[in-house]
């Protein structure tokens, strides 16, 4: 069934550009491939700046495993203060949840800036246990 409503596509492409600019977030646009030494995850996110991302591998106590990526938000515009003392809020871009037999201790993160994309690669192993790390992003 073909719509009769033509909205033309610069007007879609304004619509989204004003409602980011007036406070709206864009959403990541997300990719998994599953590979012969594990998986990959290629990650673009609008807007931020790669400085400013987090990502965090955690292990729950039923086993479940998840990598989670996000970024603080200043609460209030305090230009008096120093960055490292501004008010900031976790806003969570995504939580992956890993696989079984993903190697926590091996996955890495890293900016590719021609790309702007973050790609993370989560290789093939063995764990067992709680755990917790924080992953460092490399830029390339």
């Amino acid at each position: 069934m073909e719509s009769k409503l033509k909205i033309p596509q610069e007007m879609l492409m304004n619509i989204d550009f004003i409602n980011t600019v007036n406070g709206g977030m864009s959403e990541p646009a997300i990719q998994l491939e599953r590979g012969s030494d594990g998986f990959e995850v290629v990650v673009k996110i609008p807007g931020i700046e790669v400085d400013d991302l987090q990502l965090e591998v955690v292990r729950g106590k039923k086993n479940s495993t998840s990598l989670k990526l996000f970024h603080l938000l200043p609460i209030f515009s305090q230009k008096s203060l120093p960055a490292d003392e501004q008010w900031r809020t976790v806003r969570f871009i995504n939580t992956f949840v890993i696989p079984e037999g993903v190697s926590v201790e091996n996955i890495s993160a890293r900016y590719d800036d021609s790309y702007r994309h973050l790609v993370l690669h989560l290789p093939y192993g063995d764990e067992q246990g709680d755990y917790r790390r924080k992953v460092d992003i490399d830029r390339w």
